[in-house]
């Protein structure tokens, strides 16, 4: 770290300070100089000059030494500066591996999340012989989906992408929501679900992620059956997809409900690792949506997203009409 300071400071800095430490050796001596002639020195007519060589040399030490002290606070200056800058630089790293952590925590528990409903529905297939057909072609095919998905985060992740695309294409929400549930629904959980038709813009593997990261709290943390509610409210900027995951659990601790979506904050009794809600809140904000925990009797997650569909004005004796983005 010295190495790299110093190599800040400039050559002509370093001249400057040569330069002034010579002058002040050459005023020391001076100064011993005069103090020597001193019993030379007289005042008489014949040697009135005499008396300025000692005078020039005590001023021409002084300005030597003045010249000292500045060079001397400018070269600490620039010290304080190239260390300053230095920590700065190291701060902005640190700041930079963080949020690189950040993103392979995050990437991980989406990971892992999605493989542990593979893998349950995995071993349902495989256990069960008695297995509705049609229930099984729908397991196989939501496999399927989240695997190409999965390869998907993967190679994202490999990319060094810090997202997943967010401003692409159209969201069939009630297909995103029947994949996750039959996953969940294979470790054992109960999701409770209408169908809506709803169409939300942007991408479906990040919506995916959202509603996964909310059915597994859901799921781990909640008691009862999971219910999902999907409907159209108007927002700022247009019509919106609401969606609330809800459950019948303790809910969250009062002492961390306002800060249940930072990083790392998680309840008393959580074994998780607080990363989920935070980084669901983060893709849904980067959507141009939302997410909050909703005052209501149940624990209840309310993920907004922007509709893909597209309400036109309503005109002079004409009905409302809506069609597709």
């Amino acid at each position: 770290m010295s190495t790299s300071i110093f190599s800040r400071v400039n050559s002509g800095w370093l001249a400057t300070a040569f330069a002034t430490t010579t002058a002040v050796l050459v005023g020391v001596q001076s100064l011993l100089l005069a103090v020597l002639q001193g019993p030379w020195v007289t005042f008489q007519p014949h040697g009135s000059l005499l008396w300025i060589i000692p005078v020039v040399i005590i001023a021409t030490s002084l300005l030597a030494s003045a010249g000292l002290l500045c060079g001397g606070v400018r070269i600490y200056r620039r010290v304080c500066a190239a260390e300053a800058k230095a920590a700065d630089e190291i701060y902005h790293d640190l700041l930079s591996s963080r949020e690189t952590q950040r993103l392979h925590r995050a990437r991980m528990h989406e990971v892992t999340s999605t493989l542990a409903g593979v893998r349950s529905a995995s071993e349902l297939l495989r256990s069960c012989e008695t297995l509705d057909p049609e229930r099984r072609v729908a397991m196989l095919t939501m496999m399927g989906s989240e695997l190409r998905r999965l390869e998907r985060l993967v190679r994202a992740q490999r990319g060094g992408a810090d997202t997943l695309p967010v401003d692409v294409g159209v969201i069939d929400v009630d297909a995103v929501i029947h994949n996750l549930a039959l996953a969940h629904e294979a470790g054992g959980a109960t999701i409770a679900r209408t169908p809506s038709n709803a169409l939300a813009a942007g991408s479906s593997d990040a919506a995916t992620q959202i509603i996964n990261i909310l059915l597994d709290n859901a799921a781990k943390h909640g008691a009862g059956a999971v219910g999902v509610a999907v409907r159209h409210e108007p927002g700022d900027l247009g019509q919106m997809v609401v969606i609330e995951v809800s459950d019948d659990g303790a809910g969250v601790a009062p002492a961390v409900r306002d800060r249940i979506f930072d990083w790392g904050v998680r309840g008393p009794d959580s074994a998780g690792q607080g990363i989920g809600l935070n980084e669901a809140r983060t893709v849904a904000e980067r959507m141009g949506g939302s997410l909050r925990l909703a005052a209501t009797e149940r624990t209840a997650f309310v993920v907004t997203l922007p509709s893909a569909v597209i309400q036109e004005k309503k005109k002079e004796g004409a009905s409302d009409d809506a069609v597709a983005a």
